[in-house]
């Protein structure tokens, strides 16, 4: 009886794998089903507090799922899936690496995307230095004026100092960034205002995107994309909320004095440039423009100076008619407009009366739109839009101000106001 009793039991199954004691309590079963079809059961994991098991046909497939489920409950909470992947042991391994190093801050996508921006073969690579020579050369046989490239010139030169000459493709937007807000006004102490961030930035936008596009003839592109193009930018009108909102002119007294002073001293060297400034509105640079070609742009027989694009600030013609003060002092003193030393007298003068940037410009414009009341004349003139002319000059000074404005003059040695040419009375007419 013992041993038909023995024969009835069920047999002991095989344990495949350790037991329960075993570090992750996960095991194999090897079972059959009532049909007789054998199946492996894997066991021994908790999930949200219940026990878990699942079952495979192949114990290969069992023996796998075991091993990751092992790994996941061992190795801190971890997650693992089993994924066909064409990854080797080796590459899967740095990328759970890389995972790692990453964090919740950046997603593994936007690391690789980082880097491909960044990121060029050596026979490709070229210094930020060497780069901005061949941008230069090329902007200036493009015929950009020469003031134009030296400004965009001083940008780049002092960018490429404060990243230390580095690679093109390694220049990133961070660095756009910290060099903008690192600007300093003139005193070296407050922040830079709009306008200089948006000069600088411009300057190197232009720059990058440059880089970035393919040429042949330079090896180009330098870079895969520009780091200045997400870099904040400032609205015409955020810019202009920053500027003084009053213009600085010269009142007619200290106009007088000015030219006194300016006919005696170094036998009137600055007289012309000076008339050029305050009573036809041109600006500095376009005095400076006219050396040599004086008796070409100034007529006095048509009353006109001719301003063409190469000697304009902007790329327009214009003219400026010569009032009757401008040609008395054009006469008294027709001398070149430029004299040899004009840069440095104009510093020291300047210094000495205490005049703002382009104080006589602003004066000419301010003192015209208050004698003649047209905002389209001052406009054509002086190379304004209308809407700055209205927007800075209108009604700045009264139409008696800018009388006297345009009607000084040279005397034998001095400056005086000529004097105001009335019309004889009409005859009394007689009753018949």
């Amino acid at each position: 009886m013992h041993l038909i009793a023995g024969m009835g039991r069920t047999a002991k199954r095989t344990r495949i794998t350790g037991k329960k004691t075993s570090a992750s309590s996960i095991t194999i079963r090897h079972k059959a089903d009532s049909k007789g079809y054998v199946f492996y059961l894997v066991q021994g994991w908790q999930e949200n507090g219940k026990w878990q098991r699942k079952q495979f046909k192949e114990e290969k497939d069992a023996q796998r799922f075991a091993a990751l489920k092992r790994v996941e409950m061992e190795n801190q909470g971890r997650a693992q899936r089993m994924i066909l992947s064409p990854l080797s042991d080796e590459q899967n391994s740095q990328a759970v690496q890389a995972f790692d190093a990453l964090g919740e801050t950046y997603t593994l996508a936007e690391a690789v995307s980082f880097f491909l921006k960044h990121h060029r073969p050596p026979e490709f690579t070229i210094r930020m230095r060497n780069a901005i020579a061949l941008y230069l050369d090329e902007k200036e046989r493009d015929g950009r004026r020469k003031r134009t490239v030296k400004s965009i010139a001083w940008t780049l030169r002092l960018f490429n100092t404060a990243t230390d000459n580095p690679f093109m493709n390694e220049v990133t937007q961070q660095q756009v960034e910290a060099f903008l807000h690192g600007l300093r006004a003139k005193n070296g102490t407050d922040k830079a205002k709009r306008r200089t961030w948006e000069i600088h930035r411009g300057a190197l936008h232009g720059f990058f995107a440059w880089s970035s596009t393919a040429d042949p003839s330079t090896s180009r592109p330098f870079c895969f994309s520009n780091p200045a193009e997400g870099v904040r930018k400032f609205t015409a009108r955020q810019v202009r909320e920053q500027q003084a909102s009053k213009v600085v002119t010269t009142n007619p007294k200290d106009a007088l004095r000015i030219f006194s002073f300016l006919m005696r001293w170094r036998e009137g060297r600055l007289v012309c440039p000076y008339a050029l400034l305050y009573f036809a509105g041109l600006r500095p640079i376009e005095v400076e423009r006219l050396k040599g070609r004086e008796r070409e742009l100034i007529n006095l027989k048509t009353r006109t100076i001719t301003i063409p694009a190469a000697v304009s600030k902007t790329i327009y013609d214009r003219q400026v008619h010569i009032s009757d003060n401008l040609a008395a002092w054009l006469r008294a003193y027709p001398m070149k407009a430029i004299p040899v030393n004009y840069s440095d007298l104009n510093k020291r003068v300047r210094k000495h009366f205490k005049l703002s940037p382009d104080e006589q410009r602003h004066s000419f414009i301010s003192y015209h739109v208050a004698l003649h009341r047209s905002i389209g004349d001052a406009s054509l003139q002086a190379g304004n839009s209308e809407n700055i002319v209205k927007r800075y000059y209108l009604n700045t000074h009264t139409r008696e101000e800018g009388d006297e404005f345009f009607r000084i003059v040279p005397a034998k040695n001095r400056a005086i106001l000529s004097p105001v040419e009335t019309s004889p009375a009409p005859a009394h007419l007689k009753a018949i």
